[in-house]
C-alpha cells in the first residue's frame, strides 16, 4: 500500500509545471480584463481595426475633427439639399414647365384687341400694335397690316400659331380668320346684312 502512494504522488517537477501553468494562465486574464489607463498606443491597432460599429454614440465629437473636416454624409446632405433647393427656385418662376411668357404647346400663343378704324388708308409697311406673343417681347412682335377694305394681315413674330379665332365689336360685323404661315393670320370683317366687307370696326384675335 505504501509503494503505491509513492506510485501517485506527483513529482516535484510535475507541480512545478502546472504552478507554472496556472500562473500563466492567471496573467492573461487578468492582462485581459484590467488595462491601465492610457496603456494601449496607437502603435499597437491595427489599421482598419476601428470601425464606426465599435463606436460608442457620440464618442468622437467636433473638437475632434481637424479644421478643415467634413462628415461625408453631412456634405452630401448639404449638397442634396442645395441641388433641391436650387430646382425649387427655378420650379417657382415657372408653370408647368415653361417660363412666364414662354410658348407651350395647347397654350394660348398671342391675342390682339385693335380698332381698325385708323387702318383706314392701306399701308405701306406691318404696323406694330399692343398684343400678347409668346414668342417675342420685343415691340414689333405683333403686327397688323391692311391688305384691302374689312381685310388685315396680322403676324406675330417668331410663332408658330396655326390657329386663329376672331371676333369683332359693332352691329352686324362678322369676323373669319384663316391662317396664311406659322403666325401669320388674315381677318376678315364684314356686315352681316349684305356680306360687304367694312373697315372701322375693333377686331380681336387669339391664337394657339
Amino acid at each position: 500500500m505504501r509503494n503505491l502512494k509513492r506510485t501517485l504522488r506527483p513529482s516535484p517537477a510535475l507541480i512545478v509545471a502546472f504552478v507554472a501553468l496556472f500562473a500563466a494562465m492567471g496573467g492573461i486574464g487578468y492582462a485581459t480584463t484590467k488595462l491601465k489607463p492610457n496603456s494601449v498606443k496607437a502603435k499597437n491597432i491595427h489599421s482598419g481595426a476601428v470601425t464606426s460599429d465599435k463606436l460608442a454614440d457620440g464618442a468622437v465629437t467636433t473638437p475632434k475633427f481637424a479644421a478643415d473636416a467634413v462628415a461625408p454624409n453631412a456634405a452630401n446632405a448639404n449638397n442634396a439639399a442645395n441641388a433641391t433647393n436650387a430646382v425649387n427656385a427655378m420650379n417657382a418662376a415657372r408653370l408647368g414647365g415653361a417660363a412666364p411668357g414662354e410658348c407651350q404647346t395647347g397654350w394660348l400663343s398671342g391675342s390682339l384687341t385693335v380698332d381698325t378704324a385708323p387702318l383706314n388708308g392701306t399701308l405701306d409697311e406691318p404696323l406694330a400694335v399692343p398684343g400678347f406673343n409668346c414668342a417675342s417681347k420685343a415691340a414689333d412682335a405683333v403686327t397688323i397690316q391692311r391688305e384691302a377694305v374689312g381685310q388685315y394681315t396680322v403676324t406675330y413674330a417668331g410663332n408658330d400659331a396655326d390657329v386663329g379665332i376672331s371676333t369683332s365689336a359693332g352691329a352686324n360685323a362678322v369676323t373669319a380668320v384663316t391662317r396664311i404661315d406659322p403666325g401669320v393670320f388674315l381677318v376678315k370683317v364684314w356686315n352681316n346684312g349684305d356680306a360687304a366687307f367694312v373697315d372701322g370696326k375693333v377686331v380681336s384675335l387669339v391664337v394657339f
